[in-house]
């Protein structure tokens, strides 16, 4: 999971108010509304606009969306159909067409978290009352009142990539398992399942072939100044548009650990002690 500014694209057209409200009106007095949200929110251009926003991954843990792994889902943040272990309520269902409350996710993550949505304490929870709430008067939907901060009152501890600032609480070992530094980290970890032995293996394997590909360097090659400057360019140096990004991040700002340590663990310290000393002044880019 990393941060993404929603606010670099536009909200689809498909999510016109007064379509919207056509829509949320009809279903309004339902005994379960949430089961009537059409799969407008799921339209094409929801999707590509998504995609493309999220750079084709998934928004809880950031794997890559392709015909080998996964086709992406759409996920409502806060649930349209119900919450799970709460009664008497009927679910988000008016934020179902809700562009704010809309990420794309792998079919993994999205079953795992299915209807859940915590709370640290439940008496902060919105109530499907939507004029008590000020989200529905005088036969209007107050769209304006839809947003996330209308929303924030809420204590929530599901992290969300589009509100949270993610590196204050998550983070990630060598050993691929991400680990968490608040309580929202440690829910949003249960509850999208992040730390489940597929991507732990995935993630794991991304720091065993760097430390495999910079031996192969030293091992193979006498000049290797060249060759660990591409390599550290194209591997190491961070970028959000790359599967498990944040992994990378840490592995970018925390080389030594990382990297070195492994090195060091299988007793290539000729190796580990010429990076130690040069890679941070020469290998890494604008450094």
């Amino acid at each position: 999971m990393i941060s993404i500014d929603k606010t670099k694209v536009d909200k689809p057209e498909v999510f016109d108010n007064d379509k919207i409200k056509k829509k949320l009106l009809k279903i309004k007095d339902k005994e379960k509304p949430g089961e009537e949200i059409n799969s407008l929110y799921n339209h094409d251009t929801v999707r590509t606009t998504l995609n493309e926003l999220y750079n084709n991954k998934c928004a809880y843990c950031e794997g890559i969306a392709n015909s080998a792994k996964f086709t992406s889902r759409i996920d409502h943040y806060r649930p349209k159909n119900g919450i799970k272990n709460i009664q008497n309520h009927k679910g988000y269902w008016w934020l179902g067409y809700e562009w704010t409350n809309l990420l794309p996710t792998c079919e993994k993550c999205n079953i795992k978290k299915s209807n859940q949505f915590p709370l640290k304490q439940d008496t902060t929870r919105i109530s499907d009352n939507l004029e008590e709430e000020e989200f529905f008067q005088n036969n209007e939907f107050i769209f304006n009142n839809f947003t996330i901060d209308k929303l924030e009152k809420e204590d929530r501890l599901l992290l969300n990539p589009e509100i949270d600032k993610v590196e204050e609480h998550l983070f990630f070992s060598p050993t691929g398992e991400i680990k968490y530094l608040t309580d929202k980290g440690k829910k949003s970890i249960e509850v999208y399942d992040l730390n489940r032995s597929s991507l732990i293996f995935e993630r794991r394997a991304i720091v065993d072939d760097i430390i495999r590909e910079i031996i192969d360097i030293f091992s193979n090659f006498n000049q290797y100044d060249d060759l660990l400057k591409k390599f550290f360019k194209d591997k190491i140096e961070y970028t959000e548009k790359k599967e498990y990004s944040f992994l990378r991040f840490f592995i970018h700002n925390f080389f030594s650990l990382f990297i070195i340590s492994g090195l060091e663990h299988l007793h290539f310290d000729e190796i580990s002690t010429i990076l130690n000393i040069e890679s941070q002044k020469k290998y890494f880019k604008n450094e």
